[in-house]
C-alpha cells in the first residue's frame, strides 16, 4: 500500500513538472512494472527447464567453472551520449555474473539524486558537470553496488555495438522519429533502438529507465546460450559471440571512451565468453524504482535497493541502516 502511495507522489511531481500527459501514462507504466515482475518470476521456471534440457552439457560446464570465481563478476556503467542535441543521455548498469551464468541490465533515471564530493545533484548533472568516472563512483555509492568500469559512447559507438549483436524485438511504448507505439514486439534497427533509449517522450525518467533496462536485456538475450528459442535465425548465438569476442571487443573499444584496458579484457575474457555460451537464464532488465524524499528529491525506493541485492544474490541484512550511520 505504501509503495502505491509513493508512486502517486511520483506521478504528481511529474504532473507538475511535465504537464498533464504524465498522469495518463502512470497506469500503463505500473502495468509495465508488474509485467516485468512477472517476467522475473518466470526466470526460475525457465532456469529449471534449461537445466533439465541441458543435463548432457553439465559435466563439461562444471569443468569449465573451475577457472571462474567471484572475481570475474563485473559491473560496467554504460553511457550512451547521443549525437543529436535534443535527445536524452541513456545510462545503464550492466552486471555480468559468470558464477551464476547470468546478466543483468539496470536502467538509471537522469533525475535520480546522487552525491559527489559532498554535493547532492542529479545523475544528469553529475554526468554533465563531472566525468563518467565521477558518475561511476556516485551511482555505485547510491546503489551500494561495486561498479568496476565505465563505457561512454556516442551514437556511432552504440550503433556499432548493436550491429554486432543484431536487431532487437521490443514492444514500443512511445511515438518518436521512426517509432510508433506497438501492441506486439517489433524489430528495431540500431537507429530506432537509440531513439527508443534517448527519447524525450516518456511520462517520467523512471519509465524511460525501465525501457532502457528491459530493451537492452532483450538485446543481450539474442546472443546468449542456444538461440533456437529466440527464433531470430542465429542457431548458436552464445557460441557465435564467444567465438568472435576478440573482434567484437576491438570493434567496440575503438569507438568508445572507457577505463576498460586490454589487460582487463584478457583477464576476464574466458568468463565473458562463458556467460554468453552457457547462460541458463535470460538476461534480466529493470529500471531503478524511485520515490520522493521529504525534500522532494528523487531517490531509489528502499524496497528496490533490497530487491536489487536479492536479484544479485547478495545478503540484505541491515544494509541501509549501516550505510546511513557511517
Amino acid at each position: 500500500m505504501h509503495h502505491m502511495h509513493c508512486n502517486k507522489d511520483m506521478s504528481y511531481s511529474y504532473y507538475k513538472r511535465r504537464g498533464p500527459r504524465a498522469g495518463s501514462t502512470a497506469i500503463p507504466f505500473m502495468i509495465t512494472v508488474l509485467i516485468s515482475l512477472i517476467v522475473f518470476g518466470g526466470v526460475a521456471l525457465y532456469f529449471y527447464n534449461k537445466i533439465t534440457v541441458k543435463t548432457d552439457e553439465l559435466p563439461m560446464m562444471q569443468s569449465a567453472t573451475t577457472s571462474i570465481s567471484d572475481a570475474d563478476i563485473k559491473t560496467t556503467l554504460f553511457i550512451l551520449d547521443p549525437d543529436e542535441p535534443d535527445r536524452q543521455t541513456a545510462i545503464m548498469m550492466l552486471r555480468f555474473d559468470p558464477v551464476r551464468k547470468a546478466m543483468f541490465c539496470v536502467g538509471v533515471p537522469l533525475d535520480l539524486q546522487v552525491s559527489y564530493e559532498g554535493r547532492n545533484m542529479s545523475v544528469g548533472a553529475c554526468y554533465t558537470d563531472y566525468k563518467p568516472e565521477a558518475l561511476k563512483t556516485a551511482i555505485s555509492e547510491l546503489l551500494e553496488q561495486p561498479i568496476d568500469y565505465y563505457i561512454q559512447m556516442d551514437s556511432e559507438g552504440f550503433q556499432t555495438m548493436v550491429n554486432l549483436i543484431g536487431n532487437v524485438s521490443y514492444v514500443v511504448p512511445i511515438k518518436d522519429d521512426g517509432l510508433r507505439p506497438s501492441e506486439a514486439a517489433v524489430l528495431l534497427d540500431n537507429k530506432q533502438l537509440e531513439t527508443l533509449l534517448t527519447s524525450n517522450n516518456y511520462s517520467s525518467e523512471e519509465e524511460r529507465s525501465t525501457v532502457i533496462g528491459l530493451s537492452i536485456a532483450q538485446l543481450l538475450n539474442q546472443c546468449i546460450g542456444d538461440d533456437n528459442a529466440h527464433g531470430n535465425g542465429a542457431v548458436d548465438g552464445g557460441a557465435r559471440v564467444a567465438r568472435n569476442l576478440d573482434s567484437y571487443f576491438s570493434a567496440v573499444i575503438n569507438n568508445v571512451t572507457t577505463d576498460v584496458t586490454a589487460m582487463d579484457f584478457s583477464d576476464h575474457r574466458h568468463a565473458i565468453s562463458y556467460v554468453f555460451e552457457y547462460a541458463q537464464a535470460p538476461a534480466r532488465g529493470i529500471g531503478i524504482m524511485c520515490s520522493m524524499s521529504d525534500e522532494g528529491a528523487v531517490v531509489p525506493h528502499p524496497v528496490f535497493l533490497d530487491n536489487l541485492k536479492i536479484m544479485f544474490y547478495q545478503s540484505t541484512t541491515g544494509s541501509h541502516s549501516s550505510k546511513s550511520e557511517e
